[in-house]
């Protein structure tokens, strides 16, 4: 019978972690989307290509803030610091909306600027909660 529980709950416990890793793998490739992103708008003088990085930065940081990063693991959802996570990425949804309309009307300059800002919040955050 003991053994039977050991099993059950080393069992319990490897589908455990098996999910946080995963769950940090998601974590890991919206962060890389979000920087390729980034990286594409500072980058490129085509609207288009820009309208789509931001799209796909909008979807990244949609889906990062579901998640709990590794230093937060164990935090309550409503805790300050889970708090702090999620505005962090509603700031960020927030810089990226406001560079896709300015793509939007042709000022490609502006959103360059933009997403300088939205740099400085990366790293910011990253100081944080990385």
């Amino acid at each position: 019978m003991r053994q039977i529980s050991l099993v059950v709950l080393s069992t319990a416990l490897f589908c455990c972690s098996l999910t946080f890793a995963a769950r940090a793998a998601d974590l890991e490739g919206d962060m890389l989307s979000l920087s390729s992103g980034l990286s594409t708008v500072l980058s490129s003088n085509q609207p288009s290509e820009m309208q789509q990085a931001l799209t796909q930065m909008r979807a990244a940081a949609k889906d990062a803030k579901t998640a709990t990063p590794p230093s937060l693991a164990g935090s309550a959802p409503q805790s300050p610091a889970m708090q702090g996570w999620r505005n962090a990425f509603d700031q960020l949804i927030a810089k990226v909306d406001q560079a896709e309309q300015q793509v939007k009307i042709g000022k490609l300059a502006d959103a360059k600027q933009t997403a300088q800002q939205i740099s400085v919040l990366r790293n910011e955050n990253h100081r944080k909660y990385r």
